[in-house]
């Protein structure tokens, strides 16, 4: 006996695409009330001239990329539910495949390949879309402030460095994640 009839699993999916999206929406809630947090300590610390403001860009650093972390599974989930209601659609989709979250431990094999431009992004204008940009946003914010005070170097420079850092660093982040979830892509249509 199924839990859901084969005609629902659309209907299904688009609840649980909804419940993605208010996942999303609160852990970009929270980096921003966070970042916020961090952002006024330092600017308070800065004033005081206190030793922890070198220490208080490291920790907004950390708390960036960990929501960058959740933010990207929940994309990526989208991603995936987007994939199984055109399976769904077209009457292609098995019970078995009909996940109970939005990112199901094992997944179907090559589940990006058809539609994504790359394995770590959809569409080339998902990377201005908040839950991508404004992780980097920040993350470019802290490694800027981390250089300049840790370097001599002027602002054009650290600007640039900084950039050109969190264009790695975020690269590397998805690139390692697909890498490291794509092991879990061994189901069959």
């Amino acid at each position: 006996m199924s839990d859901v009839q084969e005609q629902n699993y659309a209907t299904v999916i688009r609840e649980m695409m909804r419940h993605e999206n208010d996942v999303t929406n609160h852990r970009i809630m929270w980096l921003l009330i966070g970042q916020g947090f961090i952002a006024n300590a330092y600017v308070s610390a800065e004033t005081m001239g206190k030793l922890s403001n070198r220490m208080l860009p490291l920790v907004g650093l950390l708390i960036t990329l960990s929501a960058f972390l959740m933010l990207y599974k929940s994309y990526q989930a989208r991603g995936y539910l987007l994939f199984l209601g055109a399976l769904a659609k077209q009457g292609a989709l098995r019970e078995e495949h009909l996940p109970l979250a939005g990112w199901p431990r094992k997944r179907i094999k090559g589940w990006r390949r058809d539609t994504w431009v790359c394995p770590w992004v959809e569409r080339a204008g998902d990377i201005l879309e908040p839950w991508l940009f404004l992780p980097s946003l920040f993350l470019f914010v802290w490694l800027t402030v981390m250089l300049q005070k840790q370097t001599m170097m002027d602002i054009g420079m650290v600007l640039l460095l900084g950039g050109i850092l969190t264009a790695m660093i975020v690269s590397v982040f998805c690139i390692v994640l697909v890498w490291s979830q794509g092991k879990n892509e061994d189901l069959e249509i």
